[in-house]
């Protein structure tokens, strides 16, 4: 029976090997993508720790996607370390459209929050100030997160239509 266990252990590891580097290799290309677009993943050692993760999130929360500080398909794929299939490719750009109206209508309601407690208070025209800013941080969230949908639904458009190279090859 114990060897059994020991030979089956042995062989999920050796088959696992493979997979464990390639993983590393890609988390060293998504350190180094993220520490040249300014974000400070520790170094690039191959390693998914906390520091890592940390710099995923920010990087994932300013491009709009969901910001779990893992390293999926989406995220590889627009950090461009590894492309992804064309269908994550439409979920990223309607992941991105979700997330920037979100922020965008956060903003809106925060402006007209500050606006109602302004005119409260007599201040009609800080109000309207306030208003203002809400209505434009909003909008501008709204606006670069489509951007970025449109980016990524143009992406997958082109790679759901034109055909693998490799593969006409063979």
């Amino acid at each position: 029976m114990l060897k059994y266990l020991i030979g089956s252990v042995l062989v999920i590891g050796l088959s696992l090997g493979p997979l464990a580097a390639q993983s590393s290799d890609s988390i060293r290309a998504a350190q180094e993508a993220l520490k040249a677009k300014g974000f400070d993943p520790g170094p690039a050692d191959g390693v998914d720790g906390p520091i890592t993760r940390g710099a995923v999130r920010a990087y994932q929360k300013q491009q709009n996607l969901n910001a779990d500080g893992r390293l999926g398909a989406q995220t590889l794929d627009s950090l461009g370390v590894k492309e992804a299939p064309p269908k994550t490719q439409y979920k990223s750009a309607g992941t991105k459209v979700k997330n920037s109206y979100s922020e965008g209508g956060k903003d809106i309601g925060q402006g007209s929050k500050e606006m109602g407690h302004d005119v409260k208070h007599g201040e009609v025209v800080e109000g309207a100030k306030d208003f203002g800013k809400g209505v434009g941080h909003g909008a501008a969230a709204i606006g670069k997160g489509t951007g970025h949908a449109a980016v990524e639904a143009a992406k997958g458009t082109k790679n759901a239509v034109t055909p693998d190279k490799d593969k006409d090859k063979k």
